[in-house]
């Protein structure tokens, strides 16, 4: 069930009404339980075999944990990853690591496998729960106060709902266990201010979705990646323009409808996405951009790397660790050679920021001038890196890139309407960000039945000018 269609605007008001009507703290939490399964089993009812699995495997382990002797815990931690990554790697890069191999030696490439909508997310939420409740029983043995501690959580319903909320079991934000299930042991109740800043969410989420992100994939990106060559130089510029915008507004719109949604149930969860374009390094860039994930790989791939400090290698090995961090993050995205060229390329730029940075050439606070040449050479590298996130393959990426070398400078041939949209969302992206919360503000302060008449306009326009069709979120491929 797409969150920008008819259907789900049924779904959500029903459920929550039910949710509130329940006396029971428990009942609700088992409640959300089994909607948050017919949400998922809506999609696909095979891929909650694998749902399922990695909800119980995540469970078992932190309860096997808990009664683990210290010296144990290390490897029941290493056994949790592969049981908990393994589903993830079979659907995900079986195929791609076969296909690799019958390069150099004959071996037979299996058929694509169908991907479970969300394995890369949920997988990754489990593994981190594990991880979590390893690190607070490994400090408490050692007799130390766990930084961000966390209690073994031994009822499977609460549990169970934590993976699988629907508001963000499809596409994030990837929750830490420590941020919901803090919230589902505890009483919740449902403000008025609540209900206002929900809808403004849903509202926002549904702009950036059917006004913004999918006017500009059906209207720009995809007749130009999908046929590079009849595209001049200057179209193909534009096209990855606009491709940044409409990754920004589908996948942070996604999130719009996540924290909409789950505010409505009384829950907090956290925001994925600080105007990611406004940075001014490739590095503040991925603080601001898809933030759960990049907290993820940091806390969980980069620290235990080692982080920033010297290793083995010594100088060499902080940068080693962005690129392997990078790299993991990129891959994460999807099976396919052009996200290793694409993390590789962001590990460059993330380990040039960092030498830039320790050899004192960065000026803490900028000037009108250099904040701006920073900016431009930060939000050029980030769109045009995007060539390889978008290409299907390595050899659309080489005529995207030929295209724009060697093509004409002719006008775009591109609609008014299409250019109405690009100009529009970059406006609003560059924004200042207090607009959007005075904004929320001002909506709630407005009597209830304008606040209806506005979204109901808001309803209207998404369908007048929307591109018509209900088009799938683009992280729902990952």
């Amino acid at each position: 069930m797409l969150f920008a269609t008819f259907d789900y605007f049924l779904f959500l008001p029903v459920v929550a009404v039910v949710h509130w009507l329940i006396g029971s703290p428990f009942g609700r939490t088992s409640w959300l339980f089994l909607v948050s399964l017919v949400f998922y089993a809506a999609w696909d009812p095979g891929d909650t075999v694998a749902l399922l699995a990695i909800v119980g495997i995540s469970y078992i382990f932190g309860l096997v944990q808990r009664r683990a002797p210290e010296s144990a815990r290390g490897l029941l931690l290493a056994a949790a990853a592969v049981c908990l990554l393994g589903p993830m790697v079979y659907f995900k890069y079986t195929r791609w690591v076969m296909d690799t191999l019958s390069v150099f030696v004959d071996v037979t490439v299996p058929e694509r496998h169908h991907l479970p909508i969300g394995i890369s997310f949920y997988s990754f939420q489990a593994l981190a729960y594990v991880i979590d409740v390893r690190r607070t029983l490994g400090a408490r043995s050692r007799g130390e106060v766990p930084k961000h501690p966390l209690e073994v959580e031994s009822n499977p319903i609460r549990f169970a709902t934590f993976l699988l909320f629907f508001p963000h079991l499809v596409a994030g934000p990837i929750l830490r266990a420590g941020t919901l299930l803090t919230q589902l042991r505890l009483p919740r109740r449902l403000d008025p201010e609540d209900v206002s800043y929900a809808l403004t969410r849903l509202a926002t989420g549904l702009v950036k979705k059917l006004l913004i992100a999918d006017v500009l994939r059906v209207g720009v990106v995809d007749s130009m990646f999908a046929d590079p060559v009849r595209f001049g130089a200057f179209e193909t510029l534009v096209a990855l323009y606009a491709y940044s915008l409409q990754i920004y507004c589908d996948f942070s719109g996604y999130t719009d409808f996540a924290i909409g949604s789950a505010r409505l149930f009384g829950f907090r969860i956290p925001e994925n996405f600080d105007r990611p374009y406004r940075a001014l390094s490739v590095a503040e860039y991925w603080r601001r951009w898809h933030i759960t994930l990049s907290d993820w790989v940091r806390d969980y791939v980069y620290y235990p790397l080692g982080g920033s400090r010297e290793g083995r290698l010594g100088p060499i090995q902080p940068y080693l660790n962005t690129y392997i961090t990078l790299v993991i993050l990129a891959v994460w995205h999807g099976a396919n050679w052009t996200f290793v060229l694409y993390g590789l390329l962001h590990g460059t730029a993330v380990s040039i920021n960092r030498y830039v940075k320790r050899a004192g050439w960065s000026v803490e606070a900028p000037s009108f001038v250099q904040a701006s040449w920073r900016w431009a050479l930060t939000f050029h590298f980030v769109v045009l890196a995007r060539i390889l996130f978008r290409s299907p393959d390595l050899d659309v990426a080489g005529s995207v890139v030929e295209q724009l070398v060697h093509g004409n400078w002719a006008w775009p041939r591109y609609s008014l309407h299409a250019w109405v949209v690009l100009a529009l969302g970059y406006a609003l992206h560059a924004s200042p960000p207090d607009w959007a919360t005075r904004a929320r503000a001002a909506f709630g302060r407005l009597p209830a039945p304008v606040q209806g008449a506005l979204l109901v306009v808001a309803g209207w326009l998404c369908v007048q000018y929307g591109p018509g069709d209900s088009l799938a979120f683009i992280y729902h491929d990952f």
